[in-house]
């Protein structure tokens, strides 16, 4: 599964990842796949 992972979309953005997961539970952002082992992968291109 090929995606960027919560920290490396936290570091493009200079964003916390507790921010990210906040954005996640308000619904301000849709929930990723997430891989076996339970992380969350983000698609590399954003949705229009």
């Amino acid at each position: 599964m090929e995606g960027l992972t919560i920290s490396q979309i936290a570091k493009e953005t200079s964003v916390n990842i507790e921010t990210i997961r906040y954005y996640e539970r308000r619904g301000l952002i849709s929930e990723p796949p997430r891989t076996e082992s339970g992380y969350r992968k983000f698609p590399q291109s954003r949705e229009k």
